[in-house]
């Protein structure tokens, strides 16, 4: 986050956003809110900022040329929002009408609402930065408020508002909820080969399924859908930049953003109740997003698969490092506990001496034992049986001890 001392400068010409073309300069408020590291050219603001300091949420949407999608996603949240819930559009480097048409749907809605356009600067704009700049905004203006994070190509469905009310209630920080396919557009999606459909399939739940017998979850008890992407998640504005904001990788921002969480012992849950169903286009503008994976897996051979896919012992090492440093009672356990790691005697002794998530998170990232490297779909055929067998060596370990009490 910006903070005072080191404020980037107001821009001096915002470009227009308004349909009449009138130029709207920036607060020097709402200027300090976008963090320095964004590579923000321009900025031009539709609505009332100060209209969202009150709100109880606010709907962060960012939109990169949507002009065929974006009528449908506002519509959708506008009927499925309590009054007095706003929405914060950031058309991000748009080249069709999406500024246009997100304006006029948001000037129609009885609830607080907030169009700003964004300019990156020339080739360094991305969906991580419009996901960031969008939030941040959110709960600079709206400090109290909810944050939800939804695309600008996805439909809420009716009951995801009053879901992820009913997860806050219990306590979470950060709730991730269940993400579809656009019927409409599932229908003409090219087929993929189901059978290696079925086995990324089967190593993603493994995996889960695994990490959660070695380190269980309380709060995501086995079954859960184990994921987060951009287009539906939530989470209290407090937490958020108690985390520290979202990371702005290449790509995976969302995935990033829930490690951070975790990291800062922030309450996470995996919850089928709040919905959405997002487009499943082949032509997506986010690098490294879910256009270009369903792609990959339609016209490539050995394509890449997901990134927090590994081989069986390294996910195994992982999570027993994970379940021993979090139970260890004292620095001297939390040391043996990563003892496997392979990290420096004097980097081990400093993060067992810290002991907190941080802790943890750094000495997964410094393992040089816990390396993640990128498999292919032809590295998942062994892999499969591979996690099946640690998954039974597991499950008989924890009928044969006491030790191992079920989740």
């Amino acid at each position: 986050m910006a903070t005072a001392s080191a404020r980037p400068p107001v821009p001096e010409a915002p470009f227009p956003v308004a349909p009449d073309g009138a130029d709207r300069p920036i607060p020097p408020e709402i200027a300090a809110l976008v963090a320095p590291h964004l590579p923000v050219a321009k900025l031009s603001l539709a609505g009332a900022p100060e209209a969202l300091v009150q709100a109880p949420l606010v709907a962060c949407v960012p939109a990169c040329d949507e002009a065929g999608r974006i009528d449908r996603c506002l519509a959708a949240l506008d009927a499925e929002l309590a009054p007095g819930e706003a929405i914060l559009v950031l058309a991000n480097g748009c080249t069709d009408a999406t500024p246009v048409l997100a304006g006029a749907a948001l000037s129609r809605m009885a609830r607080p609402t907030l169009l700003v356009e964004c300019r990156w600067q020339p080739g360094r704009g991305s969906a991580p930065f419009a996901r960031r700049l969008a939030l941040d905004l959110a709960t600079g203006l709206a400090p109290e408020a909810l944050l939800l994070s939804i695309d600008g190509d996805t439909l809420v469905l009716p009951g995801l508002r009053a879901a992820y009310a009913a997860e806050f209630a219990r306590g979470f920080d950060l709730v991730c909820g269940r993400i579809g396919f656009l019927p409409d557009e599932a229908a003409r999606l090219p087929p993929a080969d189901p059978a290696s459909d079925a086995l990324i399939r089967a190593c993603r739940d493994l995996s889960r399924q695994i990490a959660a017998r070695l380190c269980p979850d309380p709060d995501n008890p086995w079954p859960h859908h184990g994921n987060i992407g951009g287009a539906n998640f939530a989470m209290r504005g407090l937490a958020y930049r108690q985390a520290g904001g979202l990371p702005t990788p290449p790509s995976g921002e969302d995935r990033a953003l829930r490690a951070l969480f975790e990291a800062h012992g922030l309450r996470i849950r995996h919850s089928d109740g709040p919905r959405v169903e997002t487009s499943c286009r082949l032509d997506g503008r986010a690098t490294g997003g879910l256009a270009e994976e369903l792609r990959r897996n339609r016209t490539e051979a050995d394509p890449l698969v997901d990134e927090l896919l590994e081989p069986a012992d390294r996910l195994v090492l992982r999570a027993r490092a994970r379940a021993a440093f979090r139970a260890a009672p004292d620095a001297e356990a939390r040391r043996a506990a990563l003892a496997p790691l392979g990290l420096a005697e004097e980097t081990a002794g400093r993060l067992a001496r810290l002991g907190t998530g941080l802790a943890l998170r750094e000495a997964e990232e410094a393992s040089p034992v816990l390396r993640r490297e990128r498999l292919r779909l032809s590295d998942l055929r062994p892999l499969e049986p591979a996690l099946r067998r640690a998954l039974a060596d597991i499950e008989g370990a924890r009928s044969d001890s006491p030790a191992f009490p079920s989740p």
